[in-house]
């Protein structure tokens, strides 16, 4: 009887700890915030992985020194069957992925941070509706960039030059937002990520 009473004593402690670490008012908040707040970081650096991998694509699209050709290539549905010698042709389906894949990033970062913008406005934390609003901004440029972008790359003479810029452009906007961004989550109070 005595040893039940000894376990019995041992283990009110350990069921007082679990009784009074519930969560405080805002633990939820903060994982709601912490959850959508990654998704819209990984959208970001999604769409900013894009444009690098689409503007570096192109750069191995364009010839050392310029080329004279005889005969345009033959495409067909957007399949090369046949290039000159010494040339690459861009692939309209290669670009149509990039575009859309650099357009989905971004508006699906868009779509998360909506989300953080209602939980500030309803909890009237001026401080982070101050930050998204410049991530928002960021954001904007990089999302008007992106339609640049597309209409440069629905062009009749596809201008692979003016591409890559749109795609720095983008790059840019991005970086911003995402530093931005950043700073906001270790002011809400999220670890950091390791590395970039």
């Amino acid at each position: 009887m005595r040893s039940l009473a000894v376990v019995f004593l041992a283990a009110v402690p350990l069921f007082a700890d679990m009784a009074f670490a519930q969560s405080d008012a805002g633990a939820k908040a903060r994982g709601q915030y912490n959850f959508y707040g990654r998704g819209a970081r990984n959208a970001m650096r999604g769409a900013r992985e894009s444009t690098g991998s689409f503007r570096e694509y192109l750069r191995s699209t364009q010839p050392s020194a310029p080329q004279v050709v005889a005969q345009p290539p033959i495409v067909r549905e957007g399949v090369v069957i046949r290039e000159q010698p010494g040339v690459v042709v861009v692939s309209p389906r290669i670009v149509q992925a990039a575009t859309d894949e650099i357009g989905d990033s971004i508006t699906k970062s868009e779509k998360h941070l909506a989300w953080m913008r209602r939980q500030a406005e309803a909890a009237k934390d001026k401080e982070t509706l101050a930050s998204l609003d410049s991530i928002d901004r960021n954001l904007a440029a990089a999302k008007l960039n992106h339609a640049t972008l597309c209409s440069c790359c629905l062009q009749d003479s596809f201008d692979a030059k003016a591409a890559m810029d749109c795609c720095q452009t983008i790059d840019e906007s991005l970086d911003k937002a995402i530093a931005e961004h950043d700073a906001l989550m270790k002011k809400l109070g999220e670890k950091q990520p390791a590395g970039k």
